[in-house]
Protein backbone atom coordinates (compact mmCIF):
# COMPACT_ATOMS: atom_id res chain seq x y z
CA UNK A 1 0.00 0.00 0.00
CA UNK A 2 0.83 3.50 -1.12
CA UNK A 3 1.97 6.06 1.85
CA UNK A 4 -0.69 8.09 0.03
CA UNK A 5 -3.18 5.81 0.33
CA UNK A 6 -2.21 4.59 4.05
CA UNK A 7 -2.80 8.46 4.76
CA UNK A 8 -6.70 8.33 3.09
CA UNK A 9 -7.39 5.52 5.23
CA UNK A 10 -5.93 6.60 8.41
CA UNK A 11 -8.01 10.27 8.07
CA UNK A 12 -11.03 8.29 7.03
CA UNK A 13 -10.94 6.11 10.08
CA UNK A 14 -10.49 9.31 12.22
CA UNK A 15 -13.71 10.89 10.33
CA UNK A 16 -16.82 11.23 12.11
CA UNK A 17 -19.18 8.30 11.64
CA UNK A 18 -22.21 9.66 9.53
CA UNK A 19 -25.48 7.08 8.87
CA UNK A 20 -25.33 6.42 5.38
CA UNK A 21 -28.72 6.98 3.77
CA UNK A 22 -30.22 4.48 1.91
CA UNK A 23 -30.63 4.02 -1.88
CA UNK A 24 -32.99 6.80 -3.71
CA UNK A 25 -32.77 8.34 -0.10
CA UNK A 26 -31.95 12.64 -0.88
CA UNK A 27 -29.72 14.31 1.41
CA UNK A 28 -30.56 16.45 4.19
CA UNK A 29 -28.74 19.88 4.09
CA UNK A 30 -30.71 20.94 7.37
CA UNK A 31 -28.69 18.20 9.43
CA UNK A 32 -26.28 17.11 6.81
CA UNK A 33 -27.88 13.82 6.62
CA UNK A 34 -26.73 13.18 10.13
CA UNK A 35 -30.28 12.55 11.72
CA UNK A 36 -29.58 14.92 14.41
CA UNK A 37 -29.61 18.80 14.97
CA UNK A 38 -27.57 20.96 17.79
CA UNK A 39 -29.48 22.88 20.34
CA UNK A 40 -28.56 25.82 22.46
CA UNK A 41 -28.38 24.54 26.20
CA UNK A 42 -29.98 26.57 28.24
CA UNK A 43 -26.89 28.75 30.86
CA UNK A 44 -28.59 26.75 33.83
CA UNK A 45 -27.75 23.27 32.40
CA UNK A 46 -24.07 24.56 31.47
CA UNK A 47 -23.21 22.15 34.71
CA UNK A 48 -24.66 19.36 32.65
CA UNK A 49 -21.51 19.68 30.40
CA UNK A 50 -18.93 19.97 32.93
CA UNK A 51 -16.03 16.79 33.06
CA UNK A 52 -12.75 15.72 34.19
CA UNK A 53 -10.00 13.50 32.82
CA UNK A 54 -11.82 10.81 34.95
CA UNK A 55 -15.19 11.88 35.21
CA UNK A 56 -18.24 13.55 33.58
CA UNK A 57 -21.97 14.07 34.24
CA UNK A 58 -24.28 11.24 33.40
CA UNK A 59 -27.94 12.53 35.12
CA UNK A 60 -29.34 15.08 36.42
CA UNK A 61 -32.91 15.00 37.63
CA UNK A 62 -33.41 18.76 37.06
CA UNK A 63 -32.16 18.40 33.43
CA UNK A 64 -34.13 15.72 32.76
CA UNK A 65 -37.34 17.14 33.51
CA UNK A 66 -36.49 20.60 31.36
CA UNK A 67 -37.35 20.99 27.35
CA UNK A 68 -35.24 18.78 25.51
CA UNK A 69 -33.96 17.17 28.90
CA UNK A 70 -30.86 19.96 28.72
CA UNK A 71 -29.39 17.48 25.50
CA UNK A 72 -27.60 19.87 23.15
CA UNK A 73 -28.79 18.09 19.87
CA UNK A 74 -32.27 16.14 18.85
CA UNK A 75 -33.97 14.53 15.91
CA UNK A 76 -34.04 16.62 12.94
CA UNK A 77 -37.64 17.21 12.71
CA UNK A 78 -37.47 18.35 8.67
CA UNK A 79 -35.17 15.71 7.75
CA UNK A 80 -34.98 14.70 4.16
CA UNK A 81 -33.96 11.48 4.69
CA UNK A 82 -36.19 8.94 6.48
CA UNK A 83 -33.87 6.15 7.87
CA UNK A 84 -31.35 9.08 8.91
CA UNK A 85 -33.76 10.31 10.72
CA UNK A 86 -35.33 7.14 11.93
CA UNK A 87 -32.05 6.00 13.67
CA UNK A 88 -31.47 9.14 15.14
CA UNK A 89 -34.75 9.55 16.83
CA UNK A 90 -34.41 5.92 18.33
CA UNK A 91 -31.05 6.67 19.65
CA UNK A 92 -33.24 9.94 21.37
CA UNK A 93 -36.01 7.64 22.53
CA UNK A 94 -33.71 4.78 24.21
CA UNK A 95 -31.51 8.01 25.68
CA UNK A 96 -35.07 9.35 26.96
CA UNK A 97 -36.31 6.07 28.13
CA UNK A 98 -33.45 5.56 30.17
CA UNK A 99 -33.20 8.55 31.86
CA UNK A 100 -36.78 8.65 32.40
CA UNK A 101 -36.33 5.42 34.67
CA UNK A 102 -33.38 6.70 36.58
CA UNK A 103 -35.54 9.98 37.22
CA UNK A 104 -38.29 7.59 39.01
CA UNK A 105 -35.94 5.60 40.99
CA UNK A 106 -34.42 9.34 42.33
CA UNK A 107 -37.70 10.51 42.83
CA UNK A 108 -38.61 7.71 45.33
CA UNK A 109 -35.98 9.34 47.26
CA UNK A 110 -38.31 13.02 47.70
CA UNK A 111 -41.96 10.88 47.93
CA UNK A 112 -40.17 8.89 50.95
CA UNK A 113 -38.48 11.62 52.55
CA UNK A 114 -41.38 13.93 51.60
CA UNK A 115 -38.83 16.77 50.21
CA UNK A 116 -37.76 18.32 46.75
CA UNK A 117 -34.43 17.33 45.87
CA UNK A 118 -31.71 17.39 43.02
CA UNK A 119 -30.02 14.89 42.09
CA UNK A 120 -27.15 14.40 40.18
CA UNK A 121 -25.10 11.24 39.01
CA UNK A 122 -21.37 11.31 37.62
CA UNK A 123 -19.22 8.60 37.15
CA UNK A 124 -18.12 7.63 40.42
CA UNK A 125 -20.82 9.96 42.68
CA UNK A 126 -24.77 10.06 43.00
CA UNK A 127 -25.43 12.81 45.30
CA UNK A 128 -28.93 13.34 46.36
CA UNK A 129 -29.19 16.87 47.71
CA UNK A 130 -32.45 18.91 49.41
CA UNK A 131 -30.20 21.77 51.25
CA UNK A 132 -31.80 25.26 49.69
CA UNK A 133 -29.33 26.88 49.91
CA UNK A 134 -25.17 27.45 50.39
CA UNK A 135 -22.90 30.23 49.87
CA UNK A 136 -19.75 29.67 48.29
CA UNK A 137 -16.81 32.97 48.33
CA UNK A 138 -20.07 35.25 48.80
CA UNK A 139 -22.07 33.26 45.77
CA UNK A 140 -24.75 31.67 46.41
CA UNK A 141 -25.75 28.41 45.30
CA UNK A 142 -29.05 26.80 44.75
CA UNK A 143 -29.54 22.92 45.29
CA UNK A 144 -29.79 22.51 41.62
CA UNK A 145 -26.07 24.15 41.34
CA UNK A 146 -24.65 23.19 45.05
CA UNK A 147 -25.65 19.26 44.18
CA UNK A 148 -23.24 19.69 40.77
CA UNK A 149 -20.45 21.57 42.63
CA UNK A 150 -20.36 19.13 45.56
CA UNK A 151 -20.32 16.47 42.81
CA UNK A 152 -17.42 17.61 41.09
CA UNK A 153 -15.53 18.36 44.71
CA UNK A 154 -15.91 14.72 45.44
CA UNK A 155 -14.83 13.16 41.81
CA UNK A 156 -11.90 15.90 41.81
CA UNK A 157 -10.88 13.93 45.77
CA UNK A 158 -11.72 11.54 44.15
CA UNK A 159 -9.04 11.12 41.13
CA UNK A 160 -6.68 13.09 43.57
CA UNK A 161 -6.75 9.68 46.00
CA UNK A 162 -6.26 7.57 43.36
CA UNK A 163 -3.79 9.60 41.65
CA UNK A 164 -1.59 9.55 44.87
CA UNK A 165 -1.96 6.13 45.87
CA UNK A 166 -1.57 4.68 42.51
CA UNK A 167 -4.65 2.93 42.96
CA UNK A 168 -7.40 2.29 39.42
CA UNK A 169 -10.87 1.34 39.59
CA UNK A 170 -10.58 -2.08 38.90
CA UNK A 171 -8.90 -2.43 42.17
CA UNK A 172 -12.00 -1.05 43.88
CA UNK A 173 -14.87 -3.09 45.22
CA UNK A 174 -17.55 -0.71 44.51
CA UNK A 175 -16.90 2.53 42.65
CA UNK A 176 -20.29 4.27 42.87
CA UNK A 177 -20.86 6.06 46.04
CA UNK A 178 -24.03 7.58 47.23
CA UNK A 179 -24.48 10.60 49.18
CA UNK A 180 -27.69 11.94 50.85
CA UNK A 181 -26.93 15.91 51.71
CA UNK A 182 -30.33 16.79 53.65
CA UNK A 183 -31.13 20.21 55.07
CA UNK A 184 -33.20 18.43 58.82
CA UNK A 185 -31.95 16.07 61.28
CA UNK A 186 -34.98 14.10 60.98
CA UNK A 187 -34.46 13.54 57.53
CA UNK A 188 -31.20 11.99 58.32
CA UNK A 189 -32.49 9.73 60.79
CA UNK A 190 -35.38 8.69 58.11
CA UNK A 191 -32.81 7.84 55.25
CA UNK A 192 -29.67 6.19 57.35
CA UNK A 193 -31.91 3.08 58.50
CA UNK A 194 -33.41 2.79 54.39
CA UNK A 195 -29.99 3.84 52.37
CA UNK A 196 -26.79 2.91 54.82
CA UNK A 197 -28.75 0.44 56.85
CA UNK A 198 -27.74 2.46 60.03
CA UNK A 199 -28.83 4.98 61.97
CA UNK A 200 -27.17 8.19 64.03
CA UNK A 201 -27.64 11.75 65.14
CA UNK A 202 -24.95 12.80 62.94
CA UNK A 203 -23.30 11.28 59.68
CA UNK A 204 -23.92 7.69 58.77
CA UNK A 205 -22.52 5.60 56.43
CA UNK A 206 -21.89 2.32 55.22
CA UNK A 207 -19.04 1.53 53.15
CA UNK A 208 -19.22 -0.87 50.38
CA UNK A 209 -18.77 -4.48 50.34
CA UNK A 210 -19.32 -7.44 47.95
CA UNK A 211 -23.09 -7.33 49.10
CA UNK A 212 -23.43 -3.61 49.82
CA UNK A 213 -23.27 -0.09 48.47
CA UNK A 214 -21.39 2.75 49.48
CA UNK A 215 -23.60 5.01 51.43
CA UNK A 216 -23.37 8.39 53.08
CA UNK A 217 -26.36 10.12 54.70
CA UNK A 218 -25.51 13.25 56.31
CA UNK A 219 -27.30 16.51 57.34
CA UNK A 220 -26.19 20.24 57.66
CA UNK A 221 -25.98 21.22 60.89
CA UNK A 222 -25.34 24.89 61.31
CA UNK A 223 -23.80 24.25 64.82
CA UNK A 224 -21.13 21.78 63.29
CA UNK A 225 -20.63 23.18 59.58
CA UNK A 226 -21.72 26.65 59.93
CA UNK A 227 -20.35 27.62 56.84
CA UNK A 228 -19.52 25.82 53.50
CA UNK A 229 -16.16 25.15 53.92
CA UNK A 230 -16.84 22.89 57.11
CA UNK A 231 -19.37 21.34 55.26
CA UNK A 232 -16.90 20.42 52.40
CA UNK A 233 -14.55 19.31 55.09
CA UNK A 234 -16.73 17.14 56.56
CA UNK A 235 -17.15 15.68 53.38
CA UNK A 236 -13.95 15.13 52.45
CA UNK A 237 -13.38 13.60 55.69
CA UNK A 238 -16.15 11.09 55.14
CA UNK A 239 -15.28 10.19 51.87
CA UNK A 240 -11.74 9.27 52.19
CA UNK A 241 -13.24 6.85 54.61
CA UNK A 242 -15.38 5.27 51.75
CA UNK A 243 -12.47 5.27 49.25
CA UNK A 244 -10.48 2.95 51.66
CA UNK A 245 -12.71 1.00 52.64
CA UNK A 246 -13.83 0.13 48.65
CA UNK A 247 -10.07 -0.29 47.81
CA UNK A 248 -9.54 -4.08 47.74
CA UNK A 249 -9.36 -6.29 44.37
CA UNK A 250 -10.17 -9.81 44.85
CA UNK A 251 -7.08 -10.71 43.01
CA UNK A 252 -4.99 -10.12 45.63
CA UNK A 253 -5.82 -13.13 47.61
CA UNK A 254 -5.43 -17.00 47.17
CA UNK A 255 -8.44 -19.43 47.16
CA UNK A 256 -10.00 -19.67 50.40
CA UNK A 257 -8.36 -16.28 51.65
CA UNK A 258 -10.56 -13.26 52.14
CA UNK A 259 -8.54 -11.09 54.37
CA UNK A 260 -9.56 -8.33 56.07
CA UNK A 261 -14.16 -8.80 56.04
CA UNK A 262 -15.43 -6.76 56.46
CA UNK A 263 -12.92 -4.49 54.38
CA UNK A 264 -12.62 -1.69 56.37
CA UNK A 265 -9.85 0.02 57.91
CA UNK A 266 -11.27 1.17 60.86
CA UNK A 267 -11.87 -2.11 62.95
CA UNK A 268 -8.30 -3.23 62.73
CA UNK A 269 -6.27 -0.34 61.26
CA UNK A 270 -7.50 2.74 63.09
CA UNK A 271 -4.30 4.69 62.69
CA UNK A 272 -4.37 4.62 59.37
CA UNK A 273 -8.39 4.58 59.12
CA UNK A 274 -8.43 7.56 61.17
CA UNK A 275 -4.68 9.26 59.92
CA UNK A 276 -5.65 9.21 56.14
CA UNK A 277 -8.94 10.64 56.86
CA UNK A 278 -8.02 13.70 58.76
CA UNK A 279 -5.23 13.91 56.45
CA UNK A 280 -7.00 15.05 53.76
CA UNK A 281 -9.14 17.23 56.16
CA UNK A 282 -6.26 19.40 57.14
CA UNK A 283 -4.59 19.06 53.20
CA UNK A 284 -7.99 21.06 52.30
CA UNK A 285 -7.31 24.22 55.26
CA UNK A 286 -5.20 23.24 57.58
CA UNK A 287 -7.99 22.31 59.85
CA UNK A 288 -9.32 18.39 61.44
CA UNK A 289 -12.98 18.86 62.63
CA UNK A 290 -14.54 16.08 61.77
CA UNK A 291 -15.09 12.84 64.00
CA UNK A 292 -17.42 10.39 62.76
CA UNK A 293 -19.94 8.46 64.26
CA UNK A 294 -17.45 5.73 65.03
CA UNK A 295 -14.97 7.69 65.85
CA UNK A 296 -14.00 9.35 69.47
CA UNK A 297 -17.00 12.19 70.80
CA UNK A 298 -15.82 14.93 69.31
CA UNK A 299 -16.57 17.17 72.27
CA UNK A 300 -13.94 15.86 73.91
CA UNK A 301 -10.67 17.91 72.31
CA UNK A 302 -7.49 17.55 73.46
CA UNK A 303 -5.09 20.82 73.70
CA UNK A 304 -7.64 22.66 71.25
CA UNK A 305 -7.16 22.98 67.31
CA UNK A 306 -3.43 23.74 66.29
CA UNK A 307 -2.36 20.33 66.27
CA UNK A 308 1.05 20.54 64.91
CA UNK A 309 1.23 22.56 67.63
CA UNK A 310 0.15 19.98 70.36
CA UNK A 311 2.20 17.27 68.59
CA UNK A 312 5.28 19.70 68.98
CA UNK A 313 5.57 20.46 71.89
CA UNK A 314 4.16 16.36 72.83
CA UNK A 315 7.55 15.40 71.62
CA UNK A 316 9.35 18.17 73.45
CA UNK A 317 8.20 16.91 76.45
CA UNK A 318 8.10 12.99 75.45
CA UNK A 319 4.85 12.23 76.04
CA UNK A 320 4.25 10.07 73.01
CA UNK A 321 2.05 7.21 72.84
CA UNK A 322 4.01 4.54 71.84
CA UNK A 323 3.01 3.32 68.20
CA UNK A 324 2.78 -0.45 68.75
CA UNK A 325 0.13 0.16 71.35
CA UNK A 326 -1.99 2.55 69.49
CA UNK A 327 -1.61 1.11 66.23
CA UNK A 328 -3.62 -1.53 67.16
CA UNK A 329 -6.75 -0.03 68.11
CA UNK A 330 -9.88 0.06 66.03
CA UNK A 331 -10.93 4.02 64.99
CA UNK A 332 -13.56 4.04 68.15
CA UNK A 333 -11.24 2.99 70.28
CA UNK A 334 -9.09 6.18 69.62
CA UNK A 335 -8.84 9.06 71.99
CA UNK A 336 -9.36 12.58 70.84
CA UNK A 337 -5.15 13.12 71.87
CA UNK A 338 -4.34 9.78 69.66
CA UNK A 339 -6.12 11.21 66.83
CA UNK A 340 -3.77 13.83 66.29
CA UNK A 341 -0.97 11.49 66.70
CA UNK A 342 -2.69 9.33 64.17
CA UNK A 343 -2.91 12.13 61.82
CA UNK A 344 0.58 13.09 62.67
CA UNK A 345 2.23 9.75 61.76
CA UNK A 346 0.33 9.92 58.65
CA UNK A 347 1.66 12.92 57.44
CA UNK A 348 5.14 12.02 57.92
CA UNK A 349 4.67 8.78 55.93
CA UNK A 350 2.71 11.02 53.49
CA UNK A 351 6.01 13.63 53.41
CA UNK A 352 7.90 10.50 53.17
CA UNK A 353 6.74 8.73 50.30
CA UNK A 354 2.64 9.45 49.44
CA UNK A 355 2.59 6.71 47.03
CA UNK A 356 3.80 3.78 49.22
CA UNK A 357 -0.16 4.34 51.51
CA UNK A 358 -1.42 2.39 48.38
CA UNK A 359 0.71 -0.43 48.80
CA UNK A 360 -0.13 0.19 53.02
CA UNK A 361 -3.71 -0.25 52.47
CA UNK A 362 -3.16 -3.32 50.25
CA UNK A 363 -1.03 -4.63 52.89
CA UNK A 364 -3.68 -3.85 55.57
CA UNK A 365 -6.19 -5.55 53.80
CA UNK A 366 -4.59 -8.84 53.60
CA UNK A 367 -4.18 -8.60 57.66
CA UNK A 368 -0.31 -7.64 57.85
CA UNK A 369 1.00 -6.67 61.17
CA UNK A 370 1.73 -2.52 61.39
CA UNK A 371 5.30 -3.81 61.86
CA UNK A 372 5.32 -5.48 58.56
CA UNK A 373 3.71 -2.54 56.65
CA UNK A 374 6.33 0.27 57.44
CA UNK A 375 9.18 -2.24 56.50
CA UNK A 376 7.47 -3.29 53.44
CA UNK A 377 6.25 0.11 52.28
CA UNK A 378 8.65 2.50 53.59
CA UNK A 379 11.91 0.57 54.52
CA UNK A 380 11.44 1.20 58.62
CA UNK A 381 11.37 -0.73 61.80
CA UNK A 382 8.76 0.43 64.29
CA UNK A 383 11.73 2.15 66.36
CA UNK A 384 13.54 3.36 63.63
CA UNK A 385 9.91 4.77 62.68
CA UNK A 386 8.79 6.38 65.85
CA UNK A 387 12.53 7.97 66.16
CA UNK A 388 12.43 9.80 62.53
CA UNK A 389 9.01 10.80 63.00
CA UNK A 390 10.32 12.37 66.32
CA UNK A 391 13.00 13.97 64.64
CA UNK A 392 10.74 14.97 61.60
CA UNK A 393 8.21 17.26 63.60
CA UNK A 394 11.31 19.27 65.83
CA UNK A 395 11.64 20.67 62.06
CA UNK A 396 8.57 20.82 60.46
CA UNK A 397 5.89 21.11 63.43
CA UNK A 398 8.20 23.54 64.97
CA UNK A 399 7.29 27.53 66.04
CA UNK A 400 10.09 28.53 63.73
CA UNK A 401 8.43 27.12 60.62
CA UNK A 402 5.32 29.66 60.39
CA UNK A 403 3.98 27.65 57.17
CA UNK A 404 3.62 24.55 58.99
CA UNK A 405 3.97 22.99 55.58
CA UNK A 406 7.58 22.78 54.95
CA UNK A 407 9.50 19.44 54.64
CA UNK A 408 12.71 19.68 56.53
CA UNK A 409 14.33 17.00 54.21
CA UNK A 410 13.86 19.46 51.19
CA UNK A 411 12.87 22.87 52.57
CA UNK A 412 10.09 22.78 50.10
CA UNK A 413 6.43 22.94 50.07
CA UNK A 414 5.47 19.27 49.14
CA UNK A 415 3.00 19.27 46.38
CA UNK A 416 -0.95 20.01 47.46
CA UNK A 417 -2.94 17.19 47.32
CA UNK A 418 -6.25 18.97 48.25
CA UNK A 419 -7.05 22.06 48.68
CA UNK A 420 -10.10 24.07 48.26
CA UNK A 421 -12.12 23.36 44.80
CA UNK A 422 -15.24 24.72 43.25
CA UNK A 423 -16.34 26.07 40.43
Amino acid sequence: MTRSRTLLLALALLAPAVPAQLPGEQLCGNCETSGKVELEVNGKFEVEYERGPTWEVLNCADAIESDDMAMDWEPCQRCKTPSVQEKAQAEWDAIAAKKQEWLAERRQVDEFLDTEMAHVETTHFVVSWNIPKISVDRKSYRMHDAAHLYAKRLEELYAKFQTLFGIEDRQNMRNKHWYYALEKEREALKAGPVYAGLQGVGTVKRAGGADKESVVVSWRAKSEHPSDEDFHRHWIHSTIHQLTSVYRDIHWFTVGNRGLNPPWLNDKYGWMDAGLAHWFEMDFDEQCTTFCIREHDNKARWRGGDWRKNIYKAVVAEEVPPFPEVSTKPTQALSAREHQFVWSWVDFLMQKDAKAFGKAMKMAKMEAPARDILKDCWDLTTIGFETAWAEWVLEAYAPSNKSGRIDPRTQQQPRSTGGRTGR
